[in-house]
């Protein structure tokens, strides 16, 4: 049945290879071969996907099977467009499914209920492959904008607007999410004996779009909306082997939310509930001072079961406070300000709070700067003794520092979310960070693999009977 598309490609390969000796373009050329390969891909693939959705005899009975399990019903073949992973669209007849009405109501189905649902069971996401899918989110997440993503699209023969491209990371993030927690696990993340969890914590800001309230002024054609600065919080999980070194085996994980302090902890909750953290070798956290963070940590643990863990302080966040306190030294002694600064490093860095401390007193001749003084070492550091251990910590091969989760910071936040002109609503926002939070630590392909056999696995329980009859066989 292939023979006629075989011989019409042979036919225009000749045609373009005659052509290319001619003009010897050779850009040309590449792309005469990719629309040639790309058209004889569309005449293969369309039969093959059209004679499965047909199908009757097997694939319709255990999609119904599936549907009455969701809550759904048949409604006949409806017409659509898909696009396959060249870009192009191939049109179809696909069988529809909708909620099936309350026995009790008797109400309609609202509009837009429905679905393809044998295009879903394929791993279709807004009636899109999922190769296609996967090469258009990559680019959305990691382009300065959804319109330079179109752009780079169009360079590689794919036309898709900005609105579609828009609604397909919306799609695809928001069904990712309703797993969040577990959707970014493969098998052999959850195997933690030796090692050691590393967990850090921290925020970044991007602005929020947000509608204004109240009446639209006559004047003015549109409602208007805010920008305020709000705070995502991320989070980092790495593992580490015994000696401290990271296990570049196992891709770390990034997350992220717009929400509060608790929706964070639930979040982090999530994925340690997933790992396990009691098979662990060692749990440790790292962040920089903030109250929140540290204060919550030992009811998250008790809700795991983890009697140990061990909590470290951000080495360059203590340095950078200790020099606050240095540069309020007198200027008659400021010649001496960095071989002071030294000193108290060293303190620092070997535990010694006490000399630390009379040496500040001793040091400012001031009241005032004194009191400013050891106010800012009593706030910051005599409340964290124990999590600024750091000669101790190193010994242990236990981490000093949060830079994981400064650099993810950086990558997921600011190269994308944040900058100028740049605005989100607080669901778009959450779903880029997301997105982009999967992508960058290394696991989009898991989420990608696991997205797409969520609804196969439902299917497969229904279809492995079904592949045993000669309708499916037939028909392909």
């Amino acid at each position: 049945m292939y023979d006629l598309p075989i011989q019409q490609l042979i036919d225009t390969l000749q045609e373009i290879q005659s052509s290319f000796s001619s003009n010897l373009d050779w850009n040309r050329l590449e792309i005469s071969l990719r629309d040639t390969l790309y058209d004889f891909i569309d005449q293969m693939m369309l039969p093959v996907l059209q004679a499965l959705l047909e199908n009757r005899n097997g694939f319709l009975i255990a999609l119904k099977q599936l549907a009455a399990r969701k809550g759904m019903r048949f409604c006949g073949f409806r017409q659509t467009s898909v696009r396959i992973f060249t870009g192009r669209t191939l049109t179809i007849s696909s069988p529809w499914f909708s909620k099936a009405p309350s026995k009790r109501k008797r109400k309609k189905a609202p509009n837009g209920s429905g679905c393809h649902l044998g295009l879903e069971v394929l791993g279709f996401t807004e009636r899109v492959s999922a190769n296609l899918a996967s090469n258009v989110l990559q680019l959305a997440i990691l382009c300065p904008s959804f319109h330079i993503a179109g752009k780079v699209l169009q360079g590689q023969g794919i036309s898709l607007d900005v609105k579609t491209i828009q609604r397909l990371c919306r799609k695809f993030g928001q069904e990712a999410m309703q797993n969040r927690g577990e959707i970014s696990f493969a098998s052999n993340d959850l195997d933690l004996k030796d090692i050691t969890v590393l967990i850090c914590m921290d925020g970044g800001r991007l602005r929020q779009r947000k509608r204004k309230k109240g009446r639209k002024p006559a004047r003015l054609k549109r409602q208007g909306y805010t920008t305020d600065w709000v705070e995502s919080k991320l989070l980092t999980i790495q593992f580490l082997d015994a000696n401290g070194k990271l296990i570049r085996k196992i891709p770390p994980i990034y997350d992220a939310t717009l929400g509060n302090i608790e929706d964070f902890f639930d979040l982090l909750e999530l994925y340690l509930r997933k790992l396990d953290p009691a098979s662990a070798d060692r749990v440790v956290f790292c962040a920089d001072a903030a109250p929140c963070l540290w204060k919550r940590i030992p009811e998250l643990m008790a809700k795991l079961d983890v009697s140990v863990w061990h909590e470290a302080l951000d080495y360059t966040h203590a340095k950078q406070n200790l020099n606050q306190i240095a540069e309020m030294i007198p200027r008659s002694l400021s010649s001496h300000r960095q071989e002071v600064f030294e000193y108290w490093k060293d303190l620092l860095w070997h535990g010694e709070f006490d000399e630390l401390r009379s040496t500040i007193e001793e040091l400012f001749s001031s009241p005032k700067k004194r009191t400013q003084a050891l106010k800012k070492f009593d706030n910051y550091f005599a409340g964290n003794k124990d999590r600024m251990q750091y000669s101790v910590f190193k010994e242990h091969n236990l981490p000093t520092g949060s830079g994981a989760v400064e650099s993810a910071i950086r990558r997921v936040i600011n190269l994308r979310l944040k900058g100028a002109g740049i605005f989100w609503t607080a669901e778009m926002a959450e779903v880029m960070l997301f997105l982009r939070s999967q992508f960058l630590c290394g696991r989009w392909n898991i989420v990608l693999g696991n997205l797409v056999d969520r609804t196969r696995e439902m299917f497969m329980q229904f279809w492995p009977q079904m592949t045993n009859t000669a309708g499916f066989h037939r028909a392909a």
